[in-house]
This record gives structure tokens, C-alpha cells and sequence, in this order.
């Protein structure tokens, strides 16, 4: 019985506990926003914000930077950008 308690409450498997948790954390963090269309040629960029969250955003080849930042603010939702 105290084998089971040192098992399931001990240091070790607390520790695999949180860093299960950290990975699923990470794993719900992440957005992928698709590109429009039927582009063949798609450059995936991944964006971190500030926040610890990663956005994956595909964009075509000759995309300008400006569509970027565009995808970027309406993912977040804001409306003015400086």
C-alpha cells in the first residue's frame, strides 16, 4: 500500500505530472491559419507572441510582409494598428 502512495504521490511523478501538462499547454497554444485558395507554392510562418502562443500562418511565396502582420491583426482581433 505505501508502495502505491510513493508511486502515484512521489516527487518523480509529480514532476512527469507538470511537464505532461506543460506539453499539453503548448500542444492547445498553437494556431495554424490556412492560405486562401489553391496556392501550390505556400511559405508556413510561425509567429510567436508575446504571450508564449505560436500562430502558424500559410501565406503564398510572393506574399508581402504587409499580408503577414494583416493575418496577424485579425487573428488577434484588433482593429488599429501603429
Amino acid at each position: 500500500m505505501l508502495s502505491f502512495f510513493r508511486r502515484t504521490l512521489g516527487r518523480r511523478s509529480m514532476r512527469k505530472h507538470a511537464e505532461k501538462e506543460r506539453l499539453r499547454e503548448a500542444q492547445r497554444a498553437a494556431t495554424h491559419i490556412p492560405a486562401a485558395g489553391d496556392s501550390k507554392s505556400v511559405i508556413t510562418c510561425r509567429v510567436s507572441l508575446l504571450d508564449g502562443t505560436d500562430v502558424s500562418v500559410d501565406l503564398p511565396k510572393k506574399a508581402k510582409g504587409q499580408e503577414l502582420f494583416d493575418q496577424i491583426m485579425y487573428h488577434l482581433d484588433l482593429i488599429e494598428s501603429d
